[in-house]
């Protein structure tokens, strides 16, 4: 039976895209609600004028941080956290909350990511367009308790332009190199002006071309300490990733009102390496030492491709975008224990992954008058399928697919003089069916409604004030609902546990509350403030328990919270300070808190979330023209609890990280940058504490070093 929230969104979408087709009243196109500065970059002004409280990163903020890859860059999004791990993957928060609470999309649209939070993370730079962190909910980005961050990679332009870029890194004395080949430009001559019409622009195409290779891992120690026993580790992990990838776009005129554009994304990926461990087990005074060994071998395939078609009408738009992508992904591991002649043991786990996305959805929005008003819809389809055999739990097949559908509509009113209010409302209805030989078939039905009302009021021509309240809903992701248990990577331990499915896991839902200041600092620069409050109930987590005498992780509804804290950011030149103008400053504070309010963990922070994050980074742009350039990024995260189950605590170390590039152009040639990654050498330090009433207690330690890295860069562009 249909259920009678879709009646009325249907009924309410219907009136605001009838509404958004009608033509501005008499005098309409003369109203302004406060003058637009055309000489203000447009990044500033997109976030200046956004419905939402949004932040945005362009080329040239990019450009200006002598980052190495789309994951260097991520780091210095305020209130956004990048770990790595030893193996050289990355975990990505906002807010310091779970790393599903984060919303990744590449060019507005989900992808297929496979075990990886976001396939592209070792994209270079030079690929994206603009980075944007949309920080409160709304009815087109929802979704999110922590918030949204979209890649837009680079469009084609009529410019011609054409880039070359070798990199080589070091890092353990060894190499690896990576080659960045683009072009854009025009495909056909233009069309002549006709009478009363402009010229039309010519088709135009961007092509890139990209080969990876970098070097990844790390050094450990750990010790534990426990009533019985106590161990001492040392660990080395040293791995290699190699990525080739191209990027081709076409856009172009199909008539007068209709553009097109096609995009595609094809990527190949391998992993692998080893981790060698050395342990001395103390039990009664007796020093026994034992070694193993675990090597992983992952290769992967992705695939995206996409037509966005734009129809204008007078007054108004129609986005309409069709996408699709497909990743294949294998992982093989293999570890060994020696502990003594004749005394060791063996294990194997191999996992294979398939997913494929296809995706409609369409925009209608106004473009003939100053106040925005748009709905939309959209259809997805996500396929799913595992494949893992494991010497700890055995075979295991399993099959899942997902269909949203999303029907959304949001309007702009004027508010007093200069001020404007936002409404939106979002509905989404989604189905989650998995099966396998040991899970049967279980079918899961999950109605969503979301409303959300956002206020801007300018103050002045520099101020302005914003104010935004949302319901969100974040869902499980597909495979934290299905009932298996994937083995830890190495020794596992209360630090690095295995990790189970739970099929009980419920939706967490929340409301989100965004208040703050925003001023602008010049024509190229701004600054804000901002105040947000999240009120979660069912909120995700991880539980950690010691089950069969190895430790496990889940997934699950660990109760309600509240989270909350301030944010800062500001960007600008350093002439506001009496400095030279020619150089940037970006910077970005967050003081964060949160607390359990029900559930296991009441009075807790949530694990893992950091008390305080920041960033800083000076630069002196490149310039064409030639000379030097440079700059310094320093990252800075706090302590973070890990209260993940009743008597296990523990504490991440606060960590600074201070990465400096250096370099020259030569007109007529090109330019030269030298990089240097993690001066400070900053470990990654975790203490665990496990209370056990009848046992005592065990405390674990660890610390995690990934070693400074160099990179030397040549290129030249014309």
């Amino acid at each position: 039976m249909a259920r009678p929230w879709r009646y009325g969104l249907l009924a309410l979408a219907a009136g605001g895209l009838a509404h958004a087709q009608q033509p501005p009243e008499a005098g309409g196109d003369s109203l302004q609600l406060e003058p637009v500065d055309v000489t203000a970059r447009r990044a500033l002004q997109d976030r200046f004028f956004a419905p939402g409280s949004m932040v945005v990163l362009d080329r040239r903020d990019i450009e200006n941080l002598g980052a190495f890859s789309v994951a260097d860059v991520l780091k210095q999004l305020p209130g956004v956290v990048v770990n790595t791990g030893a193996d050289g993957s990355v975990e990505i928060r906002m807010r310091g909350m779970e790393r599903s609470a984060t919303q990744l999309l590449v060019d507005g649209q989900r992808q297929a990511t496979g075990r990886s939070q976001l396939a592209l993370d070792q994209l270079p730079p030079e690929m994206v367009e603009r980075i944007e962190v949309v920080r409160s909910p709304s009815a087109e980005f929802s979704g999110a308790t922590g918030g949204t961050i979209n890649i837009v990679l680079r469009q084609a332009t009529v410019r011609r332009e054409t880039s070359i870029r070798l990199t080589d890194n070091t890092v353990w004395g060894r190499h690896r190199g990576q080659l960045f080949f683009s072009r854009t430009g025009p495909v056909t001559e233009p069309k002549p002006a006709t009478a009363g019409q402009p010229a039309d622009d010519p088709w135009a195409y961007f092509l890139a071309a990209n080969a990876t290779g970098v070097l990844l891992g790390s050094n450990g120690h750990s010790r534990v300490d426990a009533p019985l026993y106590a161990t001492d580790s040392e660990s080395i992990a040293r791995y290699h990733r190699h990525e080739y990838s191209i990027t081709p776009r076409l856009t172009g005129k199909l008539a007068r009102d209709d553009t097109l554009t096609l995009r595609g994304f094809l990527s190949r990926a391998s992993f692998g390496g080893a981790v060698d461990t050395g342990t001395t087990s103390f039990v009664g005074g007796v020093a026994t030492p034992s070694a193993s060994r675990d090597t992983q071998q992952q290769l992967r395939h992705f695939g995206t491709l996409a037509a966005d078609w734009t129809h204008r009408f007078e007054g108004s738009k129609l986005e309409t975008t069709l996408a699709a992508n497909r990743l294949r992904e294998t992982v093989d591991r293999a570890g060994s224990v020696v502990a003594g002649p004749g005394i060791g043991g063996s294990s194997f786990f191999v996992d294979r992954r398939h997913e494929n996305v296809a995706d409609l959805k369409t925009k209608l929005s106004t473009t003939g008058s100053p106040l925005l008003r748009m709905g939309g819809a959209e259809i997805e389809r996500r396929s799913l399928g595992i494949d893992t055999d494991s010497s700890a739990t055995g075979p295991f097949a399993a099959e899942a697919t997902l269909q949203r559908r999303i029907l959304w509509v949001q309007d702009e009113w004027a508010w007093g003089e200069r001020g404007t209010v936002t409404a939106g409302l979002r509905g989404e209805s989604i189905d989650i069916t998995t099966r396998g030989p040991t899970l049967g078939t279980v079918h899961r039905h999950i109605p969503v409604v979301q409303p959300s009302v956002h206020l801007r009021q300018p103050w002045g021509t520099q101020w302005q004030w914003r104010a935004n309240l949302a319901r969100t809903t974040r869902n499980p992701r597909v495979w934290d609902l299905v009932d298996r248990t994937t083995p830890s990577n190495g020794l596992n331990s209360l630090v690095n546990p295995d990790t189970a499915g739970n099929p009980g896991l419920r939706p967490e839902k929340s409301w989100a509350l965004d208040t703050g200041v925003e001023r602008r600092l010049g024509t190229d620069g701004q600054a804000g403030g901002n105040l947000f409050v999240r009120r979660v109930q069912d909120a995700i987590g991880p539980l950690v328990t010691q089950t069969g005498g190895r430790w496990l992780e889940q997934r699950s509804n660990v109760g309600d919270a509240t989270v909350w804290g301030l944010e800062f950011d500001a960007r600008t030149n350093l002439g506001v300070l009496g400095l030279p103008r020619e150089w940037t400053l970006n910077a970005n504070f967050s003081l964060l808190q949160s607390r359990m309010t029900s559930g296991p963990n009441t009075g807790q922070r949530i694990p893992g979330q950091p008390r305080y994050t920041a960033s800083l980074n000076v630069a002196r742009p490149i310039r064409r023209t030639g000379g030097l350039f440079g700059g310094f990024t320093l990252n800075v995260n706090g302590t973070a609890d890990l209260m993940t189950a009743p008597g296990r605590t523990g504490r991440n170390a606060a960590r600074t990280a201070l990465d400096l590039h250096v370099g020259g152009v030569v007109r007529g040639l090109g330019y030269w940058r030298i990089g240097l990654q993690n001066i400070t050498d900053a470990p990654y330090r975790r203490v665990r504490r496990y209370d056990d009433p009848t046992a005592g207690t065990t405390t674990s330690q660890g610390e995690l070093y990934l070693t400074p890295r160099a990179y030397l860069t040549v290129g030249t562009q014309f």
